[in-house]
């Protein structure tokens, strides 16, 4: 139960993450369009949180001993995605039109909207991995399993965002439902405290 539980927080946050990132797109288009231009911003700025965010998060992850700090992790993860709708059109709205039309004004929009709540999101994998590594001898088989579990659900994220939510559902209901979703699982983790079990090698 508790494996499984912190694998299903694995998949549900790489849902999340790569869903932003296909919304994003038609978030900053009524501004900057859907151009090559608009596409390399947004994917540099998700790879660039996801760097930092697994060395902030393999930090937090030295120092904690529970899945506390994950949950703040996630929870703070949830509010920017739910806010999202308030404030995203509007601050590409509100930049200077040299900005607006320049080619790296959208890299400057996808900066301000998406690093933050992506970079949170990059700081779970690492800290996943102090809670469901166990013994040392099986580090490269935990690690292994809990990265490819979370690239399944990046793929999960992808195509549910592009086949059903864009053409099914408006992009603010859908922001905001996927930030309850991660606000919901933050609290969880604040509630149910697990602690983790690294054991070092003999």
């Amino acid at each position: 139960m508790r494996l499984t539980a912190l694998y299903m927080t694995s998949i549900l946050c790489g849902f999340g993450l790569m869903a932003m990132e296909i919304l994003a797109a038609r978030l900053v288009q009524p501004v900057f369009g859907s151009s090559t231009d608009v596409w390399a911003a947004i994917i540099s700025v998700f790879i660039l949180s996801l760097s930092v965010g697994y060395v902030i998060g393999g930090r937090i992850a030295d120092r904690a001993r529970t899945n506390l700090a994950l949950g703040w992790v996630i929870l703070g993860a949830g509010v920017f995605y739910a806010l999202m709708p308030t404030y995203g059109l509007r601050f590409s709205n509100a930049l200077p039109e040299v900005v607006q039309t320049a080619r790296w004004g959208a890299l400057v929009s996808c900066l301000a909207l998406f690093l933050p709540p992506s970079l949170l999101l990059g700081c779970i994998s690492p800290m996943l991995v102090k809670l469901v590594f166990v013994d040392a001898s099986m580090v490269g088989r935990t690690t292994g399993t809990l990265y490819a579990i979370g690239s399944f659900g990046n793929v999960l994220g992808i195509l549910v965002a592009n086949y059903l939510f864009l053409p099914l559902f408006p992009l603010n209901e859908t922001l905001i439902a996927l930030g309850l979703a991660l606000m919901v699982l933050g609290a969880a983790h604040l509630l149910v405290r697990v602690h983790a079990q690294g054991e070092e090698a003999a």
